[in-house]
């Protein structure tokens, strides 16, 4: 992208001539933290990490409790913090997203009094050994959801640190945010253990604030999560279970060990199975150890009585890595009984077809919370409702799983630029969607949701950071349905196999890293040898809007198209002839790639035309009065 890359020249010049040369050459501006990323060679305009990009990490062993009668998780944790950056770090910001529901915080939405609590219960708190006061606002204060600590021992580039705490909060009952306890003994558990905050190359610490709509942005980190619970009750979680045969009957680790080699769905043990003590080997309280490497967050769901399917599937086509894919969920479901097979013919359609990318991790679990509708990715887990209707089922199942990609594989910033995941995660499911429930015609559903606030004021700009937005109708068009609409059609305009080609090169780049909209952009322009500002800037930087409209025809049937609205579109035109005969002339969205205002398009000249209608119901289109020109009715 000619027009918002830096060229490598760039990067040995002073940071006021980068930031000038970079304005004269686009009609956006970079903004100064990111352009001296470039400047600094942490990010290349290429695409490519750059030659000194890094990022930290940290190794967590959590020991947590669930108290499901008082509806509370009581936790320990010991996290190894390693700065690999170049900066000293003089203090550490800690997230505490339970802090959510504090009485007194600010919240994107109400949620009444019933589940108002005190917050994240701190009683122990210790960084290197030395021990911190959490009441002395000196050291230690706290905002919204961060916690800020003000560190004597600075972090040294290079070096880590131990950090020790102690905490507890309650869970949920009424207002989910994500998680909860939601009723009969059952329990989904994310946002919980005191987090390290990302510190990067952009903006130093994320001190963004968890008000509830922003999602993830975790470094990738290696996690030893042990979790106590009472009698009954089963654990699922992120990473990898420790010592099963010890926990499940040895009648469950078989039908489990079948269950993960077969390509059919087996029932590994259902409700009757729990009431009757034929689930588990251990009377009293069960200890569940889980480990994962490399992940950015870890979630857990917990259930006394469940149903437990599972299946598999080719993870990796190279390797023939296999994926176990599964399901737990409760009695009297609409439609969740199913969910296992939805859920591995989705992956079937990640890994083969789009993105058509080996899927990363050897599980992913689809936890029924009991609830009809909604859902939350994290990884190898996602917490889900029980929609009455298939359709609805297999999207939402299929979205949270796609999360798998972006943000997870690829750690992209959903906190500011919340479309860089769920703008994939709103789009794919149309494949799956259009195999399994062909009339539920989900890509026109995706488009009219898009039609509904494009060109009107409440829309804003993909590259308008994620959490500056307040209104919520705003934010799901932004986060979901533009981006959605921008990804179909970047596919439509450079063709499937270039744009696999480059999707795949960024995932190749990027995972396991953080990569911004830039890296993407670059990406793309370098792989494909293109300069793609055409599509990239009124699609994610400028307020264009969707209509094409047709402005004139003339005698020798020449179709005059208009881009009213400034959004690169395909071009579908519907001609009617005298004759009765009829011609659809098609031009994907590269049309436009010459940055004209209109294009002719030519009918038949052998025949005379009766009228031209342009558009179908998938191409979104705000203005309909001018898409229709008849011509003549005889």
């Amino acid at each position: 992208m000619e027009k918002m890359r830096f060229r490598l020249f760039l990067l040995f010049v002073g940071f006021t001539f980068l930031v000038n040369q970079l304005s004269s050459q686009t009609s956006v501006k970079m903004p100064l933290e990111i352009a001296k990323a470039y400047q600094e060679g942490t990010r290349s305009n290429d695409g490519l990490p750059g030659p000194n990009y890094w990022q930290n990490h940290a190794d967590y062993t959590i020991l947590a409790e669930l108290k499901t009668e008082e509806s509370k998780l009581i936790g320990s944790e010991s996290v190894n913090y390693h700065n690999s950056s170049p900066d000293t770090l003089k203090l550490i910001v800690i997230r505490l997203y339970p802090d959510f529901y504090k009485k007194g915080n600010a919240r994107s939405w109400t949620i009444g009094d019933n589940d108002l609590t005190d917050g994240t219960l701190i009683s122990k708190l210790i960084v290197n050994e030395s021990v911190f006061d959490i009441n002395d606002s000196k050291v230690v204060s706290r905002s919204a959801t961060n916690m800020f600590v003000q560190l004597d021992d600075y972090i040294l580039p290079g070096d880590s640190a131990l950090v020790e705490i102690d905490w507890e909060f309650s869970i949920p009952e009424k207002r989910w945010a994500r998680f909860g306890n939601y009723g009969n003994d059952r329990f989904f558990i994310a946002y919980w253990y005191p987090q390290i905050a990302v510190y990067d190359d952009i903006d130093g610490w994320d001190r963004v604030e968890y008000f509830g709509t922003v999602e993830y942005y975790n470094d990738f980190n290696n996690f030893d999560v042990s979790i106590v619970t009472p009698e009954g009750f089963s654990v699922w979680a992120t990473g990898d279970l420790q010592r099963m045969d010890e926990l499940f009957t040895k009648d469950v680790v078989a039908k489990y060990n079948n269950a993960i080699k077969s390509d059919k769905v087996i029932n590994i043990f259902n409700v009757d199975d729990c009431k009757n003590n034929k689930v588990l080997k251990n009377k009293g309280f069960n200890t569940w150890n889980f480990t994962a490497t490399k992940v950015p967050d870890f979630t857990f769901g917990a259930s006394k009585y469940s149903n437990w399917d599972g299946v598999s599937t080719i993870a990796d086509h190279k390797t023939g890595r296999r994926v176990m894919v599964d399901a737990v969920y409760p009695d009297s479901v609409d439609t969740f009984d199913e969910a296992a097979y939805y859920a591995v013919e989705g992956v079937k359609f990640m890994v083969d077809s789009l993105p058509g990318y080996p899927f990363p991790y050897s599980h992913i679990t689809s936890f029924c919370n009991g609830r009809k509708s909604g859902g939350m990715e994290s990884p190898m887990m996602v917490n889900e409702g029980d929609p009455a209707e298939s359709a609805n089922a297999i999207g939402l199942i299929f979205h949270e799983i796609l999360h798998t990609y972006f943000p997870f594989y690829m750690g992209t910033n959903e906190r500011k630029y919340s479309w860089m995941d769920e703008g994939w995660a709103a789009w794919l499911p149309y494949g799956i969607l259009n195999q399994l429930e062909p009339d539920f015609n989900y890509f026109e559903r995706i488009s009219g949701s898009f039609m509904n606030l494009s060109g009107k004021e409440k829309e804003v700009p993909l590259m308008f950071l994620s959490y500056h937005i307040g209104d919520y109708q705003s934010y799901r068009v932004h986060s979901y349905n533009r981006s959605a609409i921008s990804y179909a059609y970047l596919r439509n305009a450079l063709g499937d196999k270039l744009f696999k080609e480059a999707l795949h090169t960024f995932m190749d780049r990027w995972n396991g890293k953080h990569p911004i909209p830039y890296d993407f952009f670059n990406t793309f322009e370098n792989v494909t040898g293109q300069d793609l500002d055409w599509y990239f800037q009124p699609w994610f930087f400028n307020r264009a809007y969707a209509d094409l409209g047709i402005k004139k025809v003339t005698l020798d049937n020449k179709i005059v198209i208009e881009n009213n609205g400034g959004l690169p579109l395909p071009i579908i035109a519907n001609c009617s002839f005298t004759d009765g005969t009829s011609e659809i002339i098609e031009n994907n969205a590269s049309i436009w790639r010459y940055g004209d205002n209109a294009i002719i398009i030519q009918a038949d000249t052998t025949k005379s035309l009766k009228e031209v209608k342009l558009g179908n119901n998938e191409i979104p289109d705000v203005v309909k009065e001018n898409n229709l020109i008849i011509i003549n009715q005889y």
